[in-house]
């Protein structure tokens, strides 16, 4: 019976990073890890007084040492955001398997990892902005804020080189696209709805499929591809990743009663907007607005949609400053990777129209992208309303800003404000979802009522499980993060499904039941004496057997069993381990001369024009290890070695397989039977 175990090595609730292990296959999915800024994460902090934290989350070397990467075969990643310890593990641990994602999520990934190396470098070593006083909008050297905010330098995990040859490690997936990273382990992943190129992982393993739903929203009003709920109804295990604590949620999530499909469309929708007009209102006041967000995700839906209001209600179009190393990219991306994106945006383009705004602010000159303040004091950009992003983890630029444009408020006189040349009035906007960061980055900045907060909600809640578990139809087992168990277990008690918790640092075992709902799969020896009698339906007589996860009905009398697919039918049969070349039972038989010659049977005249060469190359096309070797009758035939044991097939008038455990009997006879239905 298969078995799973799993390991969160994390401390955070936000960012994941599970360590896998099916029988003797062991997987990672996401690297995440929290950022710097990510620091005081009241899950971080639990997980610290709970277990003893191993590692500080400034430097999780520790925490990582206790794995045995050797032994680990491939990585999983879900989105970008859950790849801050990617580089390091490609680079400075053993592990030399394949690491899989989607295009996108490698193109953006590569983007945030390399601001967030800038970031902390700037944290550690803040350079003193010696920029200009020649724009009234808030850039000048004298209201720098480098000169008191000092920090400890902190040596970094990777380089940027060691992010570009993380990269290169990386094979690309589309959604849907099945892999099969080791032997009889295949996976695939379905859109996750949170950002471009986001999915939910399953990994499927002697016909059990384990889904691991990462960061996840039902949300369908952004801009990247929907979720794809068949995901759940798949799989007979579900891992959730990600829900959010209630405790650093915000307003939207604590108040989450129903999380529908439909209902967090419409919050989201609602919040998108409520942002846009706020930002509208004081631009239609002459004012300047300040969104902090990433520039990608929710921030670029934010700014797609300012545009074109202020374009429908014919207001002065402002200058749109995005103060980020990877802006330009980002914006890019979002709106060129068609396949990527929701229906919505795919069906915008096909139209002759060029669908997003940025086209038209660059063709205006009022689309700007700055690396940092001290870039920007070098820009040419025109006076009069502002419309500034940047980056949370930017608290230099963004003290500046709101410092230089309070001053500009103090200084405007009324007159000014008649003749319309006065700048008085400025909104910070602040989007994140997180109200613990949100309110840690507000407590940094010396505002008042000039922040509106509306955080945009779309990560899954308890609630959302719920939902998302009511559409399990096969769920056996399904493992939940402690934080939302406790809010599980009461409501899931009479479900046909197991409810597990897991927690940081603490494994969690599951055997995995045999599947209620495996195919069935009739003999074909059966089918045909049926069609010969002119049958189509009938009483039967035959064994059941499972095995590769389907159900086989067989016939009872020995001259045709196996006799159609050759090998893996049925429980295992006694097979002949001796040394000697001897027949190796009904296993050998089934690809013998021997068998009914109606059937439909792999006969010796299939058998001609196989040799022992093209057998083991064939073998290892498929994963194992096979090479040629002599008996002791001196004969030629081929052993392959699996992990379990070893198998020697012999190849004269009729085949003999002889393997040394019933795991290698399993793993070479599915092997060679699918190489043989191949040729």
């Amino acid at each position: 019976m298969p078995r799973i175990s799993i390991v969160p090595f994390s401390p955070s609730e936000r960012y994941h990073l599970l360590l896998c292990e099916l029988d003797d296959t062991m997987f990672i999915v996401d690297c995440g890890w929290p950022a710097e800024d990510d620091s005081g994460d009241a899950q971080a902090d639990r997980g610290k007084q709970q277990t003893g934290l191993i590692g500080s989350l400034d430097d999780p070397r520790d925490a990582l040492g206790t794995i045995s990467w050797e032994r680990v075969d491939f990585i999983l990643v879900s989105n970008y955001e859950q790849m801050r310890l990617l580089p390091y593990i490609t680079e400075y641990t053993a592990f030399s398997g394949p690491v899989y994602a989607t295009e996108p999520t490698k193109a953006y990934g590569r983007c945030v990892l390399e601001e967030g190396l800038g970031a902390a470098a700037k944290s550690a070593y803040p350079a003193s902005a010696a920029v200009s006083t020649s724009s009234g909008n808030g850039v000048d050297s004298g209201s720098s804020s480098s000169s008191r905010i000092r920090r400890i330098p902190r040596q970094q995990l990777y380089s940027n080189r060691d992010i570009a040859a993380a990269m290169e490690k990386i094979t690309d997936v589309r959604h849907n696209e099945v892999v099969s990273p080791v032997p009889f382990v295949q996976a695939y992943t379905r859109s996750s709805g949170y950002c471009i190129g986001a999915g939910n992982w399953s990994v499927e393993y002697k016909g059990h499929k384990t889904a691991f739903i990462s960061t996840s929203t039902f949300a369908t009003c952004l801009h990247p591809q929907e979720w794809d709920g068949r995901i759940l109804s798949e799989a007979q295990a579900i891992v959730f990743c990600d829900a959010v604590d209630p405790a650093t949620a915000g307003s939207d999530a604590a108040e989450d009663v129903s999380a529908t499909a439909s209902w967090q469309n419409v919050q989201v929708s609602q919040r998108l907007n409520q942002l846009c007009s706020t930002a509208i209102s004081t631009l239609k006041q002459r004012g300047r607005v300040l969104l902090v967000g990433e520039p990608y995700g929710v921030t670029q839906d934010v700014v797609q949609l300012a545009a074109e209001n202020i374009l429908a209600l014919n207001l002065p179009q402002p200058q749109f400053i995005f103060v980020s190393p990877i802006a330009e990219h980002t914006l890019q991306f979002g709106n060129i990777m068609g396949e990527w994106l929701c229906e919505s945006k795919q069906a915008l383009l096909y139209l002759p129209e060029y669908p997003f705004a940025d086209k038209e602010l660059r063709k205006k000159g009022h689309l700007h992208f700055v690396s940092s303040l001290a870039d920007l004091a070098t820009k040419n950009v025109p006076q009069g309303n502002w419309f500034v992003v940047i980056p949370p983890h930017d608290i230099e630029s963004i003290d500046h800003f709101v410092r230089q444009w309070q001053q500009d408020a103090r200084r405007c006189s009324s007159a000014d404000m008649a003749t319309g040349t006065g700048l008085a009035k400025f909104t910070v906007l602040i989007h994140d979802d997180d109200a613990a960061r949100a309110q840690r980055l507000v407590n940094r900045l010396s505002v008042g009522p000039e922040v509106a907060y509306v955080p945009v909600a779309r990560r899954f809640t308890f609630h959302s499980i719920e939902q998302c578990l009511a559409a399990a139809e096969r769920a056996q087992h399904v493992l939940v993060p402690s934080h939302v168990f406790a809010r599980l277990e009461s409501q899931t008690k009479g479900s046909e499904f197991r409810l597990f918790e897991y927690s940081y640092m603490q494994a969690t075992t599951v055997d995995l039941d045999t599947d209620r709902h495996l195919p069935l799969e009739v003999q074909g020896e059966m089918a045909r004496r049926m069609r010969e009698k002119g049958k189509q339906h009938g009483l039967v007589e035959g064994k059941l057997s499972l095995a590769a996860g389907k159900i086989r009905l067989e016939c009872l009398d020995e001259a045709s069993v196996d006799a159609v697919d050759g090998f893996v039918a049925g429980q295992p049969r006694a097979i002949n381990d001796a040394s000697d070349g001897t027949s190796a039972g009904s296993m050998a038989n089934a690809v013998s001369g021997t068998a009914t010659s109606a059937a439909p049977a792999l006969r010796q005249r299939d058998l001609n024009g196989w040799t022992p060469e093209k057998l083991a190359e064939e073998l290892g096309e498929v994963g194992l290890r096979a090479v040629v070797i002599s008996t002791p009758s001196q004969s030629r035939a081929v052993r392959v070695t699996v992990a379990g044991g070893s198998a020697t097939i012999r190849m004269g008038n009729g085949w003999s397989v002889d393997c040394s455990s019933a795991s290698a009997q399993w793993a070479v006879m599915d092997s060679l039977r699918r190489v043989l239905k191949a040729s």
